[in-house]
Order: structure tokens, then C-alpha cells, then sequence
């Protein structure tokens, strides 16, 4: 089985209990390591580590979204950042994308989920909470089709996608075969210039085809 590359996550955290209860969750995986803490997103520590990945908690920090996460970049270009919060409204996960964030995770993410995650952040991808991007893109903006080009069908595909439904999940939605599904796939990651299922609905909170 081929070995993971080490994943180094930076974690602006004020709250001891939750740094703790973070090193206990990614303890679980021998290619994710904690390299450093703080309770700010300016702390000089971000830019001397450069991580691979900051999880940057705004709930906690009571800062504004958007410029914490500048200032991550600022410390560390290259590092991406992973936004983590309580709040399901779609408005937050849709200013911290718009931001720039590489990732909106709630925190009632799952272990397991939480450390898939860190890999597919750390390997380029993006991520949304699909129980919030779901919601999100289920009230589709009338300026769709100007904007993505995408068809009615793509669109829906796109809605599916960010519900978090596999291609036989779609396929039985929508009464079509899985090869049907997996050829819209395609097409939408083409028309949307994205690599992966999981960009999708980053992609679409970002350019503004939905409300």
C-alpha cells in the first residue's frame, strides 16, 4: 500500500481543550502532524513553519473572516487554509469561499470525514460542507446560465454533486445510467475548469451562481 505523503497542519486555536481534542483526532493518522498552535491568525509562527494546511477557527478567534485568512496568506503563501465553524448558514461558508478559503468545515464533521479532508485539501483540492453547499445551490440563482454556462441538467448534477451524492446515487435520482452521470461529471468539470467532484461546489459558491 503506498504511503501517504506527511501532511503538516498549523492550528489558530485559542482554546487549549480544542487543540487537544484536534491532536487526538489527526493522532489517529500517522501522515497528519500538528507542527505548531496559535491564538491569533498574525502569529509569526505561521510564516517560520509554513505548513502544508491552517485551520483557522473563526468562531473562536472573533475576528473577521476575511481578514484572517489574508493574513494567513501574507505568513505563508503557499499554505492552504481550511476555515472551521459551528455555523451551517450558508452566508458564512459562502464569505469565507469567496474569501478565499480552501475549505469550509463545520465542526461537527466526523473523525473519519475530517481526516479525508486534510488529504484531499493537502493534495489541491477544495471543500465544502455539502450539507451547507446543498442547501446553497438548491436555491438557484436566475443568472445560472449567463454566468456557467451550464445546462439545466448540468446544473442539477452540480446540486447533487454538493449534497455530497455519489454518480449511482445521482443515476437514481435523476433515472439515468451511471455512464450517463459520469459523462455530465465530465462536462461539468470541464465547463467549470475544476479537477475534482469536491471543487465543484466551492467553484460555484465562489463565481456566484447562487443566491
Amino acid at each position: 500500500m503506498l504511503q501517504r505523503k506527511t501532511v503538516r497542519v498549523f492550528l489558530v486555536e485559542p482554546h487549549q481543550v480544542v487543540i487537544d481534542a484536534m491532536r487526538h483526532v489527526f493522532g489517529a493518522d500517522p501522515s497528519i502532524s500538528i507542527v505548531g498552535s496559535a491564538n491569533n491568525p498574525q502569529s509569526a509562527a505561521i510564516g517560520e513553519l509554513r505548513p502544508d494546511l491552517i485551520f483557522l477557527d473563526v468562531d473562536a478567534l472573533g475576528v473577521d473572516v476575511e481578514e484572517a485568512i489574508a493574513a494567513c496568506e501574507r505568513s505563508s503563501p503557499q499554505s492552504r487554509v481550511c476555515v472551521v465553524s459551528t455555523q451551517h448558514r450558508p452566508r458564512a461558508m459562502q464569505r469565507a469561499l469567496a474569501a478565499k478559503a480552501d475549505a469550509y468545515i463545520a465542526k461537527d464533521t466526523s473523525p473519519a470525514t475530517l481526516l479525508e479532508i486534510v488529504h484531499l485539501v493537502a493534495n489541491g483540492d477544495s471543500y465544502a460542507d455539502p450539507r451547507i453547499a446543498g442547501a446553497m445551490l438548491r436555491r438557484r440563482s436566475s443568472r445560472t446560465h449567463e454566468v456557467s454556462e451550464l445546462s439545466s441538467r448540468e446544473f442539477e448534477i452540480v446540486r447533487l454533486i454538493a449534497d455530497g451524492l455519489s454518480n449511482r446515487d445521482i443515476g437514481k435520482r435523476l433515472m439515468l445510467s451511471e455512464k450517463t452521470v459520469k459523462n455530465h461529471v465530465s462536462h461539468v468539470l470541464a465547463k467549470l475548469k475544476v479537477n475534482a467532484r469536491s471543487g465543484v461546489a466551492v467553484y460555484a459558491v465562489r463565481n456566484g451562481l447562487v443566491n
